[in-house]
């Protein structure tokens, strides 16, 4: 296992993900990639000044997040981080493929966990559409 992408949103989900992908690629001696994706805001009551400053909120946000997980990488090799915008889904696989990942690693829920009962939008999406293999880590 050369590569593994690592999604990573800021949840719990997420944050046991990051640790479990952390751990298989020191075991592997892995190249990592731990990605985040501000998602695009589509709402039409915000002005477009508006939308801007949040989109640069949370990708200061981001960034502070990913600085973190750097010091906390460890003994990883080679650990990138990448921060995208769009649709989580889309741009996790785009960098999965890009990469040429032999695994993603991806939290159960994410962020936006209201389904509770059920495997978030996020990870079964990448589950349906991923090109290599995904782990799933459960809360």
């Amino acid at each position: 296992m050369k590569r593994i992408l690592i999604a990573h949103d800021g949840s719990k989900s997420s944050e046991r993900a990051l640790r479990k992908g952390l751990d298989i690629a020191e075991k592997f001696n892995s190249a990592v990639a731990v990605i985040t994706v501000v998602p695009s805001l589509y709402l039409t009551e915000l002005m477009d000044m508006d939308r801007e400053k949040i989109l640069d909120t949370l990708t200061a946000d981001a960034k502070k997040m990913m600085t973190g997980i750097k010091v906390r990488s460890g003994k990883i090799r080679s650990l990138k981080t990448l921060i995208k915008q769009g649709s989580p889904a889309d741009e996790i696989l785009k960098a999965a493929e890009r990469m040429k990942s032999d695994m993603i690693v991806v939290g159960s829920h994410g962020r936006h966990g209201a389904q509770k009962f059920l495997l978030g939008s996020v990870s079964s999406k990448v589950i349906d559409h991923a090109d290599c293999s995904v782990l799933i880590v459960k809360d």
